[in-house]
This record gives C-alpha cells, structure tokens and sequence, in this order.
C-alpha cells in the first residue's frame, strides 16, 4: 500500500504557505498576536485540532558556511493544523465556525475571502505543502479521546488524593461511587 500525503495515524496535517501582500505584514503580525490564545482561540472551537499554528516568514535562518546564503522574495503567512480527518471536513469547519480567518488570511496574496467557499478551498489547496513528516502526539486516538483520558486521569488524582488513608473498605466503596462497578 502507498504511503498517504498528509496523514499519520487519523490524524491529517495541512501546511499553508501564503504571500503577504507588501506594506501589510505588520497588520497582519498584530492581528496574529491579538488573537485568543487556549481553549479561547478561534481554532479552539473546531474541537478536532491537535497543533497549530499562524506565524509570519520574514527572513531565513543562515545555517552557517556550509549553507548558501538565501532570502525571501515575498513574506509569508504559514498556518499549519494537525487535525482529526479529512481536509474537506476540516475546511467546511473552517468555513462555518471562524469568521475570524479572514482577519488573518485577507492580507495574503489572492485570498478570495470565505463567502466563495470553493474559491477558498482551492486557494488553500493551491499554497498546500504537501507533507509526510509532521508530529501528533496521539496520532491514532482522535483530540475527543484525549481530552476523556485526560479528564479520566485528573478525576483519577482527585480520587487518590482524597483517598489517603482510608480504609480497605472505605477505599473500595469510595472507588465504586466514584467510578462506578468495576466489571
């Protein structure tokens, strides 16, 4: 079977290298740095998302003297996501639950906006970087699941915590009112 673009696990990565249009890079920069960041960024809400990220190439790192020195022709706006499914799936959220992205995306070269949504899917399609090495630390369990096991986990250290030093039988009935019958 042929190796899949994009994907590790369930998990898809979407890299987006788009133009800033000259004279427009430190608006962007500040709408960038404005936005909420946590369970109150825009991203935050599509509830599939296990990275991302929005920041501005202006320059590239020399390397040192074994590297050629490069520059730049243009800045670019690089938003990268790992998230739970499909591409199509993840735009459509895009489209239905961030407004906000044109706030970022509308100083970028060719940015049609998010009113033509198959105008927007193909300019995002169009600056792709396609990808087969990205990182996701659960790769096969979907943002859903980590965020149960995390809360199984914290109510697990609540549970020890005021546990201590209870009896045997204390203990045992404890645990079944906390987490019910073990079966």
């Amino acid at each position: 079977m042929g190796e899949r673009r994009n994907v590790t696990g369930s998990a898809y990565a979407l890299t987006v290298f788009t133009g800033i249009i000259p004279g427009r890079e430190e608006e962007l920069r500040t709408t960038i740095e404005s936005l909420p960041l946590g369970p109150d960024s825009p991203i935050a809400r599509l509830g599939t998302v296990h990275t991302s990220r929005l920041q501005i190439f202006d320059h590239l790192v020399h390397q040192g003297p074994s590297q050629k020195r490069e520059s730049l022709n243009s800045n670019y706006l690089v938003f990268t996501a790992a998230f739970d499914g499909e591409l199509e799936a993840f735009l459509d959220s895009v489209l239905d639950r961030i407004p906000e992205a044109d706030s970022w995306w509308r100083h970028c070269v060719g940015y049609p906006g998010l009113a033509d949504r198959a105008a927007f899917r193909r300019w995002i399609r169009h600056n792709q970087i396609h990808t087969s090495l990205f990182a996701v630390n659960s790769p096969n369990r979907s943002v859903s699941d980590v965020v149960e096991s995390l809360a199984l986990k914290e109510k697990f250290l609540d549970f020890a915590i005021a546990a201590h030093g209870l009896s045997d039988v204390e203990l045992q009935d404890r645990f079944s009112r906390t987490f019910g019958e073990a079966g």
